[in-house]
């Protein structure tokens, strides 16, 4: 019973996060594509990922509001946080050339060290998430 609570919690905190990440991206879609394209990132990849981004981010929200595809949203969640991680990583461990613009949302107040506090706890979550999820852990 208390399995089945915290998972339900996870979930609703990572599809609350993705929309929130996701739903200014598709209001400003040329705007987030200026961004990515002064990332760390290959030139020939942001028109592809100008749009892939936020689907991906709209279809892990739909993946995890319903039962049956709830573990893989769920998987694609502790994925994606840990793409991220790994980015935000490199951005404290100068592995870019250049330094990435900040982040939108609340990450923007918040230093690169601490943003990836956050993405390591969020990281976390998502694997109890998957653990918890896919194991039936704590279950009876």
């Amino acid at each position: 019973m208390i399995a089945t609570l915290i998972t339900y919690i996870i979930v609703a905190l990572f599809a609350l996060l993705w929309a929130y990440i996701a739903v200014p991206k598709f209001a400003k879609l040329k705007s987030f594509g200026e961004i990515l394209g002064s990332q760390a990132i290959p030139k020939w990849t942001v028109p592809i990922l100008t749009w892939l981004i936020p689907i991906l981010e709209i279809a892990v929200v739909c993946l995890l509001l319903f039962r049956e595809t709830m573990l893989l949203g769920l998987y694609f969640s502790f994925g994606l946080m840990l793409i991220f991680t790994l980015y935000v990583s490199g951005i404290i461990f100068q592995v870019y050339e250049r330094y990435p613009c900040p982040c939108g949302g609340f990450f923007k107040h918040m230093t690169w060290r601490r943003h990836l506090k956050v993405n390591i706890w969020l990281t976390a979550i998502a694997l109890v998430g998957v653990l918890l999820e896919q194991f039936n852990l704590f279950r009876n």
